[in-house]
């Protein structure tokens, strides 16, 4: 759930970034879903990941399901790792109520040092 009134202070700033005023964003990612994770092609390893890694989902997400980032997760071969379900978060997370909580997480996993 979006706050009242934050999502008009975000497309407020959006728009104050661009210097046509426009809401622009790019829309190659439709492509791939389309004719890449639709068919079922991956468009890369999981495994082949070296960097710690953390997955921070909202619980409502219907872009990013759980299954789908269980699966990820598990096929991430790295020492740290971290799968994050925000209680009460769409894919519009970062703008929701508990936005703070995915804050926070990740600043937690930033924090932590990478050396096991």
């Amino acid at each position: 759930m979006v706050p009242a009134g934050w999502f008009d202070e975000v497309v407020a700033a959006w728009a104050a970034s661009d210097p046509k005023g426009l809401l622009r964003r790019p829309n190659g990612w439709l492509v791939d879903y389309r004719q890449v994770w639709l068919a079922g092609k991956a468009t890369y390893d999981p495994s082949a990941i070296r960097a710690p890694t953390l997955l921070a989902i909202g619980e409502w997400d219907g872009l990013t399901p759980l299954p789908p980032a269980q699966d990820l997760f598990a096929r991430l071969a790295v020492p740290r790792k971290r799968l994050v379900i925000v209680g009460e978060g769409s894919h519009q997370l970062m703008m929701e109520r508990n936005r703070l909580q995915l804050f926070r997480e990740v600043q937690l996993f930033l924090d932590e040092p990478s050396a096991p």
